[in-house]
């Protein structure tokens, strides 16, 4: 083929429809496109393109300031045109959506199938040749990330721990010819191709062969958590959760905090800001149905409702939706759903079982800890150092090392001089993620920085003091202990992400030759009942 004859490189965008059933007005914006133009395309149903319609071609308002007194002519400044369409599809039993320059104004969005793109290029990718992905952790509150590289690599090499995030695109080296040499998915399959028109059917019958596929075994895992982004499945699982609430089936369900909180800034929460309103120390699912006074818990309720972070003077200075601060794990089908931070996830069976099986052999505690009927954990834990035999208290003395964990606790009291013990209630999922991710960057430091041992040494009573910091301690004649203050039988009642976590935790510690046990603390019942901050006062007159 001759320079001249060459074909050009045309970059394609493919959305999949999800109902291939459904007529183009369910799928685009009709009204806002021009009449379609019929084309004929070899060994397909139909194939439509619709033009976006152009608003105007106008000159910007400000350049008045220039034509008004002709010394400037108005086509010196151009014209602004945003030229748009979309390539309506159908054949192989789908509907293709190819969108071109602004054209994706015209989707959709709800009827076009979520991870088409990405399902297509984890099956149609070189897993060694990567150049970019995006990730979404959810330890501890999701965090969206991209990472990149200039050469190919594998997706470890990017930095994607396959237990604690999801992929949500990703960009590599194609093998298949179809699609040319790279490849980008996401919601849509984005290739760059030599290609004519008459070559797109080609193109999309490979493309939904390699969606309707199997993942390969490297890339498994991605199926183990998604988040639900269909709207009617979304809808779906509320009415779910209404279904759960309504037989009062709260087993599965927590309230806590969706995002970090500051404990020493604040006295307490409420479901609304009236004086005479109870605040709690902790948040319950069962102090919001007691709130609700007889009235049914519902979705729609707890979208409404909000969940009020009061300071010393009652005033609210975060808030909440009620629903976002729930966590609730259900069963729909043969699947199982979080609900975590006012989203939805769908997690992979095989998934929840490798979990549990992992911890099914943990270590529990032989200690048994003082009933917690404390409302802060600073006297707990004083508490168990001043009445109980073995204990030194290391709460709140921190260590500066730099970097995301500038200030370390090492934990929050130390039994018989080699047994770290980290006391937590149980808030949020997201609380003892914190928690367990603390305990092993402390107990990796303590092995692995001499800097740092160094600096907790003069913490430490001189009963355990380590006779030279520089010197790397044997862990296995350590222990770190989980000690969790709640109603739950843990670990296996405890919130699937957190389980997640702490899962994690444990196969590093072990890694190092730790010890590792988890301790549950009862909760006294009375204080559960009466864990109430007074009422504001309310002047007279």
């Amino acid at each position: 083929m001759t320079k001249n004859n060459k074909v050009r490189k045309e970059k394609l965008s493919i959305y999949l429809a999800r109902d291939c059933n459904k007529p183009d007005s369910d799928i685009i914006k009709i009204e806002n496109a021009k009449e379609p133009i019929i084309l004929d395309l070899p060994e397909v149903e139909s194939s439509l393109l619709y033009i976006k319609k152009q608003s105007l071609k106008n000159v910007p308002p400000w350049t008045r300031l220039f034509t008004l007194d002709s010394q400037v002519d108005s086509s010196e400044f151009g014209v602004s045109s945003n030229v748009g369409a979309v390539f309506v599809v159908r054949m192989s039993g789908a509907t293709f959506v190819l969108s071109f320059g602004t054209g994706f104004h015209l989707l959709k969005s709800e009827s076009i199938e979520r991870d088409f793109g990405l399902k297509v290029t984890l099956n149609s990718v070189d897993p060694d040749k990567l150049r970019s992905l995006d990730k979404a952790s959810y330890d501890h509150n999701p965090l969206n990330s991209r990472t990149q590289s200039t050469l190919d690599v594998d997706i470890f090499s990017l930095h994607l721990d396959s237990e604690m995030e999801m992929l949500y695109a990703v960009t590599g080296a194609s093998l298949v010819k179809e699609f040319g040499s790279h490849i980008t998915g996401r919601d849509a399959l984005t290739i760059a191709v030599e290609a004519n028109l008459s070559d797109i059917p080609v193109i999309l019958a490979e493309s939904i062969k390699r969606y309707r596929s199997n993942l390969p075994d490297k890339f498994s895992w991605v199926e183990n958590i998604n988040r639900v982004r269909d709207y009617d499945e979304i809808e779906i699982l509320d009415l779910e959760l209404d279904q759960y609430l309504s037989n009062n089936d709260l087993d599965s369900f927590w309230l806590g905090e969706p995002e970090i909180v500051d404990w020493e800034t604040q006295i307490g929460y409420s479901f609304d800001m009236y004086p005479k309103t109870l605040r709690h120390v902790v948040l319950s699912f069962d102090d919001y149905i007691n709130y609700l006074n007889g009235v049914p818990a519902t979705v729609e309720l707890m979208k409404g409702h909000v969940i009020h972070v009061n300071n010393s003077e009652y005033q609210s200075v975060k808030s909440w939706p009620v629903y976002r601060c729930l966590y609730a794990e259900i069963k729909f089908g043969s699947d199982n759903y979080i609900l975590r931070n006012g989203t939805w996830y769908k997690v992979n069976c095989d998934f929840v079982s490798a979990v549990d099986n992992y911890l099914s052999d943990i270590d529990i505690y032989s200690f048994n800890f003082p009933v917690y009927s404390h409302d802060d954990e600073g006297d707990y834990n004083d508490y168990v150092f001043k009445n109980e035999r073995g204990f030194c208290l290391m709460d709140k003395k921190n260590i500066h090392i730099g970097g995301p964990y500038d200030k370390l606790e090492h934990c929050d009291l130390i039994k018989d001089g080699n047994e770290f013990v980290h006391v937590k209630l149980y808030r949020s999922s997201s609380t003892l993620s914190h928690l367990f991710s603390q305990g092993f960057v402390a107990a990796e430091a303590f092995i692995k920085d001499s800097d740092y041992r160094e600096k907790l040494n003069p913490k430490l009573p001189e009963s355990i003091k380590l006779d030279n910091p520089k010197l790397r301690p044997d862990p296995s004649k350590y222990r770190v202990v989980y000690a969790i203050a709640t109603k739950k039988n843990i670990p296996f009642e405890l919130p699937f992400f957190s389980k997640v976590t702490l899962k994690n935790s444990l196969k590093t510690l072990r890694a190092l030759n730790y010890n590792i046990s988890l301790s549950k603390i009862d909760l006294d019942p009375v204080w559960l009942k009466t864990k109430k901050c007074k009422p504001k006062k309310v002047k007279n007159g």
